[in-house]
């Protein structure tokens, strides 16, 4: 039975996602997500794809983020026709995800095209960033393919649009968590519980030739234990072959409920200073864990009843899909709803809908907090309350998540006293802060207890893998958890490059 893995993103890197699993005929796609980050980076999402994507005979699914699904309708589009195998909630938010990145591309392709490829600034860094339309994407728009003769002005396409994404959903197939899923002929597939966002699973792969059975185990994002609404990492102990992340490998996280005390204490400052605290977060997954917390916080009277926005019409239309699926909220977030309280209502809480009532906000009356995509500050509505904000002293710009490589929020994190935006240098006067414990991501620690559980002695024997690979990390971070699995597991580890196809046996 021959068998290759050929890692084709998310490899090298932290985003990109995309893994083919090569089963003598059989093709078996897992994931198809954006690069992120530097313009260089997000080069590749308009790169053809390195197979032929109808010879595919499945593609499976392990979450609803950008970097996971976002060239799934590029998929479609280059001519795969076969089932999308996904959780049930990850059906309903992917499809959420993926019409506002069609709507980002074909209004950034109209705006390229109208001034006639126009110069891009860039900051000092390399770091640049859009204020964009009425989309609230995760990523800059991506530098698209060339449609013009050679010697003209380049016009742009977008790499897929909303006809894409409806064929894309109609490829769609929900299941269960613990369900086994018929993936194509000996080859089964079923989702766990990843507890990273809602939906997100760890994916194990199974593939049966006569008497004999193999199985690799893609962890997808894991999340972390103990947090707010969705349940711990499923806990798995047999793998043939085990791809696992390492957005986190060389890093702890801070405690949970310190992580919650630092965002009273923020909260209560700029209260005091009737300020504003403006909150870079990602649409998807930590939007609503952080308005858990604060709904937590003003119950338990830690916090003052402070005027919340919530600006991301992503984030109010994924709130809407978490409440159609309560059958993956944890035991805590069960027992609140059963008690009559909504955690995922702050009281008072305002969606904003339009891009008019966003920019409304600068002139609400203070203290107001401000919840708004992207989370790196690569795009979206967070662009413009950036320069109304970032020059302020009695404003906070607080970081709860991954800040990548080359991204504006890399670029402020760590000291920039001048932000380019829109082509404008903006002053950086506002406090920023950082808290690393609201991370939907499991740390260095989380990471090797959830691996260590993969048996106890030698390779291949009491479910430990014969190979683990490191993916999902920076190098940085991935040889650094490569280092950790090999020394304190005995692991045998691998870190494959970008493009590396590997057999296994």
């Amino acid at each position: 039975m021959a068998i290759s893995i050929q890692f084709l993103g998310a490899a090298g890197c932290v985003t990109g996602s995309q893994f083919l699993v090569d089963i003598g005929p059989r093709r078996v796609l897992v994931d198809c997500g954006m690069f992120q980050g530097s313009p260089d980076e997000m080069e590749r999402n308009a790169m053809p794809f390195a197979y032929d994507a109808s010879r595919l005979d499945a593609v499976l699914l392990t979450h609803a983020h950008l970097d996971h699904c976002g060239r799934l309708p590029a998929l479609t589009r280059a001519g795969y026709r076969g089932p999308i195998h996904a959780t049930s909630a990850t059906v309903d938010l992917a499809e959420i995800v993926l019409r506002d990145s069609a709507k980002l591309q074909v209004e950034w392709a109209e705006r390229w095209n109208r001034h006639h490829a126009p110069k891009e600034a860039a900051g000092s860094n390399g770091a640049t960033a859009s204020a964009g339309g009425e989309t609230d994407d995760e990523t800059l728009p991506q530098r698209l393919r060339s449609a013009a003769p050679e010697g003209r002005t380049e016009a742009r396409q977008p790499l897929y649009d909303e006809h894409d994404v409806d064929r894309t959903v109609e490829q769609m197939r929900g299941c269960d968590y613990g369900e086994t899923v018929n993936v194509t002929d000996g080859v089964t597939a079923t989702f766990h519980d990843a507890g990273h966002i809602l939906g997100s699973a760890i994916i194990e792969l199974s593939v049966t030739d006569g008497d004999a059975r193999l199985t690799i185990v893609f962890s997808g994002d894991l999340g972390r234990s103990d947090t707010p609404i969705l349940r711990d990492p499923t806990p798995l102990s047999h793998a043939d072959y085990l791809l696992i992340e390492s957005t986190y490998g060389n890093r702890e996280h801070d405690d949970h409920d310190r992580a919650v005390e630092e965002l009273a204490t923020a909260i209560n400052e700029v209260a005091h200073d009737h300020g504003v605290l403006l909150v870079p977060s990602f649409a998807i997954g930590r939007t609503q864990e952080v308005v858990w917390v604060l709904d937590g916080l003003v119950r338990e009277g830690r916090i003052p009843r402070v005027p919340l926005y919530l600006d991301s019409p992503m984030a109010s239309r994924a709130t809407h899909v978490y409440y159609d699926h309560p059958e993956v909220y944890d035991e805590e977030t069960r027992e609140l709803l059963r008690a009559g309280d909504s955690p995922l209502r702050y009281p008072g809480q305002q969606f904003t809908d339009t891009v008019e009532e966003s920019k409304a906000i600068r002139y609400a009356n203070r203290p107001i907090i401000v919840v708004a995509s992207s989370g790196m500050l690569t795009g979206g509505r967070i662009m413009h309350h950036l320069k109304d904000f970032l020059p302020d002293p009695n404003c906070t710009l607080l970081f709860i998540g991954y800040q990548g490589e080359g991204t504006l929020g890399r670029h402020i994190q760590n000291g920039a006293k001048t932000a380019r935006i829109d082509g404008t240098e903006v002053n950086v006067r506002c406090r920023v802060r950082s808290i690393s414990g609201f991370s939907a991501h499991a740390d260095e620690h989380e990471l090797e207890a959830w691996l260590a559980r993969f048996g106890a002695s030698g390779p291949g024997s009491n479910g430990r893998p014969r190979t683990v690979f490191i993916v999902h990390g920076d190098p940085d971070a991935a040889e650094a958890f490569a280092a950790r699995a090999r020394g304190e597991l005995g692991m045998s580890v691998h870190v494959p490059a970008h493009r590396e196809i590997v057999s296994l046996t």
